[in-house]
């Protein structure tokens, strides 16, 4: 199967998801010790190589090939997906709470979660992928929510 139509399959398979309103829930509060949490995982080029290829099966379809909210499902959402290579998005989210959301999801945003679709270590190498994205290092003042 090409890449396309592999990841046309993912889409439709991806927006069938994300119509079942129990699919999945956010808590809207991250939790301290997460929010504050530092990413154990080391960077390298191993765990970017991982997390790229994870993005690229999983969340390319939605946030596009270079994190921009522009993926080719992403007309089809409610909500345009954030731009994950603008600073500004992540800039003011320290690690944990990128990681909270890449866990738990984001039901407003329709954002299913990846808790049991990743390992602990895959999110945090997520995490490594979307600061090298965007640039960014993990900010010192977990944002209140």
């Amino acid at each position: 199967m090409t890449r396309f139509l592999k990841g046309v399959a993912l889409g439709m398979a991806a927006a069938l998801f994300l119509l079942n309103p129990k699919t999945y829930s956010r808590d809207e509060k991250v939790p301290k010790d997460v929010a504050t949490k530092k990413n154990p995982v080391a960077s390298s080029d191993a765990v970017l190589a991982k997390a790229k290829t994870a993005y690229e099966e999983n969340c390319l379809m939605c946030h596009g090939e270079t994190g921009k909210g522009d993926g080719p499902m992403a007309s089809m959402l409610k909500e345009k997906p954030p731009d994950i290579s603008d600073p500004k998005t992540l800039g003011e989210l320290s690690d944990g709470e990128i990681f909270w959301i890449i866990t738990k999801g984001d039901k407003a945003a329709g954002m299913p979660p990846f808790e049991t679709k990743f390992s602990e270590e895959e999110r945090w190498g997520l995490v490594h992928l979307m600061r090298s994205m965007s640039n960014t290092k993990p900010s010192n003042n977990p944002a209140k929510r």
